[in-house]
């Protein structure tokens, strides 16, 4: 999940005053504001973020080189549980009683920058990120033209496929498929089935909440389409582009049959768990799985490839913004938060940072480093697409869409329901009533 762009250095000033027989320094940051240099005052600033292992041991990491470098500058560290972060940042701003600095998701930003409760980033560091990072991991950032928060990965859900080699090569591929018709051919191959016509082994799986409104958004794009309308606030999904995509995708269960949605369902079990213990032939999933494979199940014979373009001119795909840092509008020690949101989100820091966690990185020159590639060649497909990827949009709520709307929509069309006419209505009526509810409040 992929141009390098070289930082530019932060200005710095030193002005000197001399008094008898000591010199003392003020130091200017990046953006014009007051550093702390050794003799500043002492400063505290709190820090939230989730408890997921990588991000914690990354995290604490950062926070020891900067306290190392910044020594008046304190990081009161707190982290949470994923399922428990969201709700406590939003109790918090409602109380007036949260932290300096946070790390978010990118999908969580528009409900706080519509009611100006983060900071926005120091002009001359905007400028610098929207020259840094991909495009669309700026997306769930950006608010009325403005910049609120600085991305550290590039989620994405797109662009590539699990399989096994030898699994392929026993169907007759010699290499992974190059064209979408031949990937569906492929598919039909590995795909096995009981005596009742049920898929013990699927050939494509793709049904997760995540993948199904993911290959969908993908597919409209790769025609050439778009499901934003001129006002960039309503969507239209009644098009022809998205009429021949969710064909497409009820093909591969109701024609092909090379997938089903009877296994999707389970909270606790991710598709690709199913590639993994070997119920699948591939899997259409971001490359953040590749970790579970290679650390949980101990798994060393899967490769990861390129999705490919489902018209063979286009791999454009639509995302999401991931993990990133924001500061409060009301905290008190602004200087000091974006101090450290500048230091940790330094090339050498974001490689570090996008490594520990199995991210892929937001920084164009941390995914164009040979070091990280070197240290992540299963994820070099996923790099060759970002230039690809474009923000989702404004959505308003991203998994309400994801999940209340596009799949909840295409179940119905799979389980011949509704036609996918009626389904493509409902998903631009519903999203639209979904997206005036929520900026109405």
């Amino acid at each position: 999940m992929k141009g390098t762009v070289e930082m530019k250095k932060a200005y710095r000033r030193l002005f000197l005053a001399i008094f008898c027989t000591f010199i003392f320094s003020i130091a200017i940051n990046f953006h014009g504001q007051q550093s702390f240099a050794a003799g500043a005052k002492n400063v505290t600033i709190t820090y939230w973020t989730h408890d997921e292992p990588t991000f914690l041991a990354a995290n604490k990491e950062l926070i020891a080189r900067f306290e190392k470098q910044y020594p008046n500058i304190k990081v009161k560290h707190q982290y949470f549980p994923y399922d428990v972060l969201e709700a406590k940042e939003k109790a918090a701003y409602a109380t007036k009683n949260e932290s300096d600095v946070q790390q978010i998701f990118g999908s969580w930003a528009i409900e706080f920058t519509k009611h100006g409760l983060f900071d926005a980033v120091p002009k001359s560091m905007a400028d610098e990120a929207k020259r840094k990072y991909f495009q669309a991991p700026l997306g769930g950032y950006t608010f009325q033209g403005k910049l609120y928060g600085i991305p550290r990965e590039f989620n994405l859900e797109n662009g590539g496929v699990l399989y096994y080699p030898n699994e392929i090569a026993a169907a007759g591929w010699e290499k992974f498929p190059e064209t979408y018709q031949d990937l569906v051919g492929l598919a039909q191959k590995l795909t096995k089935y009981d005596s009742k016509g049920n898929i013990t082994h699927y050939g494509f799986d793709f049904s997760s909440t995540d993948n199904v409104p993911y290959l969908f958004l993908s597919l409209i794009l790769q025609q050439g389409g778009n499901y934003w309308k001129p006002d960039n606030v309503h969507v239209t999904f009644t098009t022809p582009e998205a009429e021949k995509a969710m064909q497409a995708m009820a093909d591969l269960i109701l024609k092909y049959k090379v997938c089903d949605m009877k296994h999707s369902n389970d909270p606790n079990v991710d598709i690709s768990d199913y590639f993994f213990k070997g119920t699948s032939g591939m899997c259409f999933r971001g490359p953040w799985v590749i970790a579970n494979g290679v650390n949980t199940y101990k798994l060393k014979n899967f490769r990861y490839a390129p999705m490919p373009s489902f018209t063979g001119k286009s791999l454009a795909f639509a995302a999401e913004s991931g993990w990133g840092e924001v500061v409060s509008a009301r905290s008190k020690n602004k200087k000091a938060a974006w101090t450290f949101i500048k230091f940790i989100t330094s090339q050498k820091n974001n490689l570090l940072f996008n490594s520990k966690t199995y991210t892929i990185p937001a920084d164009k020159s941390v995914a164009a480093s040979a070091e990280f590639m070197k240290a992540n060649p299963l994820i070099k497909p996923s790099l060759d697409v970002l230039p690809y990827g474009r923000p989702i949009g404004p959505l308003q709520s991203v998994d309400r869409f994801k999940q209340e709307i596009v799949y909840a929509q295409f179940q119905k069309v799979v389980d011949k329901k509704i036609d996918i006419k009626t389904a493509l209505k409902a998903i631009e009526t519903q999203t639209n009533s979904m997206i005036d509810e929520l900026l109405a409040q």
